[in-house]
C-alpha cells in the first residue's frame, strides 16, 4: 500500500503540474547516471548538477560546504573547516551514511574498503568542473555503497581551455589556503594541474590542521576518443580534539575533550582513462597510509589495483550498457593498545562484478530501463595477536544481485516523471569485521535493500523550475556499530524514506534563489528496537541560498541551512533526548574587477553553538557528547585568472 501511495503521488505531481515552458538551455552532460556521457533529461533518476559557476557564486572554501547546500545531502562536518572527516548522507543512514552513498572522482571509486570512507577534502575545489548527483539506489551500474545514490565529482581537463588561476585565503583560527592551477593545450593534447595548501589552528583547542592536495591531468582527443592519466595526491596532518560532554560544549565549545591524539593520511592515486562514444575504461591504482594516537595507536595500509571497462551499443531502440569491475584490495595494520592488545592484521579483498544496463525508447516522450549487476567478494583475514603470537583466521565469500527497473516519461517539453524499482546491496568493509583492539574476526552478512523511487521535474515559468523526488527503502541485515559491545553488527529490519524538494528561480534579474527540502525518517521495522528511529538521522533539513547580482562587479550570497532534530548517535533503544535543531546562516560578498577579485565570507552569523555530530553513552552522568562546530568565522579570499 505506502509502495503504490508513493508512485500514485509522484505521477500524481507531473500530471497536475499547469504552468511551464519549454526549457531551451542545454541540459548539462552527465556520466553518473549510465556511466557513460548522457543528458539529465534522458537520465532515468533523480539528477542534481553543480557547475564550477555554481561552485564559484557560492563563495564555498570546500567540497563539504557546496554539498551541505543541497537538502537532500546531510553532511556531517568534524571540523567545519577543511571537510576532512566529513560524511555525505544521501539515504537517512546516520552514522553509517558515508557507507551508503558512493562518492567518485572521474567514475573512479573514493569510498576505499576501510572504514575511513571517501575523504571529502581530497578533491582541490578549483579542480572541479561539476558534480553530479544521483538520488536513489545506483548499486546495478556502480555497486557497493551506491545504496542511496551517488556523489560523482568531474574534474576540469586541459581540453577545455587554457587557464591560470592563483588565489590566497586567511582568516579566523589562524586559517591559511593557497590555491593555483594551470591548463595549457598544446594541439589535440593538454596538461591540466591543480594544488592547494590548507592549515589552521581549527576552532578547538588540540584541532590544528595541514593539507596539501595536488592533481594533474595529461591527456589528448583525438578522433572522437579522450585518453590520459591522472594523479592525486593527498596528504595531511590532523589533531583530533575528542568530544564534549554536554555541560562543557555549553559553557566552553573551543574546549578538547582529549589530549594529544593526532591522524595522518598520505593518498596517491595514478588512473589510466580512455573514453569514446561506445567504450570506456578506467585503470587505476592507489595507496593510502594511516596513523593514528587514539588511546593506543594504529597504523594501516591499503592499496586497491582497480579495472572498470563498459561497451555501449545502439540497437534500434535500444541503448545497451555492459561492464565489468574489477578491485583487488590489501590492506596491512597494526594496533597497539598495551599488551595483551597488540594486534597485527593483513587482509585480502577481490571483487569481480558483472552488469547489464538496456534504455528502450518507445515513442518521443517514453523509455524504460532495465539493469542487473553480479557481484562477488572473496575475503582472507589473518591478524597475530603480538601478545601471545596466537593466529586467528577468517574467510568468507560472498555473492550477491542487484536489479532495476525504470520508467522514465516527458509528457511535454514541460515537465518529467519517472518511476524506479530496484534492489542493491552493500558489502561490510574490512575494518567492520575486525576489532583493532581486540582483534577479533566477525564475519558479517552482506546488506541487501529493495527500493521503490518515484519524481517529477516541472518547469513553472521561464526563470522557475521545480523537482520533487520521494523514496522507500527496506533493508535486512543494514551494517551498523553497536556500543554495547564495541563491534559492528548486522541490525533488524530497518525502513529509510524520504522526500525531497527543489525550486530554483530567477526572481530577478538581479537575484537567484534555491529553496530545498528534505525529509528523511529511518526506523526498524520488526526486532527489540521496533518502531524505534534510527540514531543521527535529522527528520527535516531546508536550504535556502540567495545570489544578488547587483553589478558585474559585486555579488552578494545569503545561505541558510536549518538541521532538524535527531537522537544522538548509539541511543538505538531512543531512551535519551534529541540534538537540538540548529540553523546556520552564511554570508559571502565578491569584488571583481578585470581578472582579479576578492571574496569575504562570513560563516555561522549569528554566532551558533552547534553540531553535526554527537553520541549518547549511558556510562556517563550526562550521557550526551557533541563534536562542536565554529563558532561566528571571517575569511578573506584575494585570486586572479588568466
Amino acid at each position: 500500500m505506502k509502495q503504490s501511495i508513493i508512485t500514485t503521488l509522484g505521477l500524481g505531481l507531473a500530471l497536475a503540474a499547469t504552468q511551464a515552458f519549454a526549457n531551451t538551455t542545454v541540459e548539462p552532460v552527465v556520466v553518473t547516471a549510465k556511466r557513460f556521457k548522457t543528458t539529465i533529461d534522458t537520465a532515468p533518476v533523480n539528477t542534481t548538477v553543480i557547475t564550477a559557476e555554481d561552485i564559484r557564486n557560492s563563495k564555498a572554501r570546500n567540497l563539504s560546504q557546496v554539498l551541505e547546500l543541497q537538502a537532500g545531502v546531510y553532511v556531517k562536518d568534524l571540523f567545519g573547516i577543511t571537510g576532512s572527516k566529513s560524511t555525505a548522507d544521501i539515504g537517512g543512514f546516520g552514522a553509517s551514511g558515508g557507507h551508503n552513498t558512493l562518492v567518485l572522482v572521474n567514475g573512479r571509486r573514493q569510498n576505499d574498503v576501510d572504514l575511513s570512507g571517501a575523504n571529502l577534502a581530497s578533491v582541490p575545489l578549483e579542480s572541479i568542473a561539476r558534480i553530479e548527483i544521483i538520488h536513489g539506489s545506483s548499486t546495478v551500474l556502480y555497486g557497493d555503497n551506491a545504496v542511496s545514490g551517488v556523489i560523482n565529482i568531474v574534474t576540469k581537463s586541459g581540453l577545455e581551455q587554457d587557464r591560470t588561476s592563483v588565489s590566497g585565503t586567511a582568516g579566523s583560527f589562524n586559517t591559511r589556503g593557497l590555491d593555483a592551477s594551470y591548463s595549457k593545450t598544446f594541439g589535440d593534447t593538454a596538461f591540466y594541474i591543480a594544488a592547494d595548501i590548507f592549515n589552521s589552528d581549527g576552532y578547538r583547542v588540540e584541532s590544528a590542521f595541514d593539507q596539501v592536495n595536488f592533481v594533474t591531468e595529461l591527456s589528448q582527443s583525438k578522433n572522437n576518443w579522450d585518453y590520459g592519466v591522472r594523479i592525486n595526491s593527498f596528504d595531511e596532518e590532523l589533531e583530533l580534539p575528542g568530544a564534549l560532554n554536554e555541560p562543557v560544549f555549553l559553557s566552553n565549545p573551543t574546549a578538547a575533550g582529549n589530549i594529544n591524539e593526532k591522524a595522518k593520511q598520505r593518498y596517491n592515486v595514478i588512473d589510466f582513462f580512455i573514453s569514446g562514444d561506445q567504450f570506456a575504461a578506467e585503470l587505476a591504482y592507489s595507496n593510502k597510509d594511516q596513523e593514528a594516537i587514539i588511546f593506543g595507536t594504529t597504523e594501516a595500509e591499503l592499496s586497491t589495483l582497480s579495472f572498470t571497462p563498459r561497451f555501449k551499443q545502439n540497437i534500434a531502440n535500444h541503448q545497451l550498457i555492459v561492464g565489468i569491475d574489477l578491485y583487488s584490495s590489501a590492506l596491512d595494520t597494526k594496533a597497539d593498545f598495551g599488551a595483551p592488545s597488540i594486534n597485527q592484521s593483513a587482509t585480502m579483498r577481490d571483487s569481480y562484478a558483472l552488469y547489464a544496463s538496456d534504455t528502450f525508447q518507445f515513442g518521443p516522450a517514453s523509455s524504460i530501463t532495465l539493469g542487473l549487476r553480479r557481484q562477488w567478494v572473496d575475503l582472507e583475514i589473518e591478524n597475530t595477536n603480538l601478545s601471545s603470537s596466537t593466529k586467528t583466521m577468517g574467510q568468507r565469500d560472498d555473492a550477491e544481485t542487484a536489479w532495476d527497473i525504470g520508467f522514465n516519461h516527458r509528457f511535454s517539453d514541460k515537465i518529467r516523471a519517472y518511476v524506479r524499482w530496484a534492489d542493491s546491496f552493500r558489502f561490510p568493509v574490512l575494518d567492520e569485521m575486525y576489532s583493532y583492539f581486540s582483534g577479533t574476526i566477525t564475519p558479517l552478512k552482506p546488506q541487501t535493500g529493495h527500493h521503490i523511487e518515484t519524481g517529477a521535474t516541472f518547469a513553472l515559468t521561464n526563470t522557475t523550475s521545480l523537482a520533487v523526488n520521494l523514496f522507500r527503502i527496506t533493508l535486512e541485515n543494514e551494517i551498523a556499530f553497536d556500543n554495547i559491545t564495541f563491534s559492528n553488527i548486522n541490525l533488524d529490519p530497518t525502513e529509510h524514506k524520504g522526500v525531497d524538494i527543489n525550486l530554483n528561480s530567477q526572481v530577478k534579474q538581479w537575484w537567484q534563489l534555491a529553496f530545498g527540502y528534505g525529509y528523511r525518517k529511518a526506523t526498524f521495522r520488526s526486532g527489540t528496537f521496533k518502531d524505534n528511529s534510527i540514531p543521527e538521522v535529522p527528520e527535516n533539513k531546508v536550504t535556502w541560498t540567495n545570489i544578488f547580482k547587483l553589478n558585474d562587479q559585486n555579488h552578494f550570497n545569503l545561505d541558510t541551512i536549518y538541521t532538524g532534530k535527531r537522537y544522538f548517535g548509539d541511543d538505538f533503544a531512543n531512551v535519551g533526548k534529541k540534538m537540538p535543531s540548529h540553523t546556520l546562516v552564511n554570508l559571502g560578498y565578491t569584488y571583481r574587477v578585470k581578472t582579479w577579485k576578492a571574496q569575504f565570507r562570513i560563516d555561522n552569523i549569528a554566532d551558533r553553538n552547534v553540531a553535526d555530530q554527537g553520541f549518547y553513552n549511558s556510562f556517563s552522568p550526562n550521557p550526551y557528547f557533541y563534536y562542536p562546530l565554529p563558532g561566528r568565522a571571517y575569511y578573506l579570499t584575494l585570486g586572479a585568472e588568466f
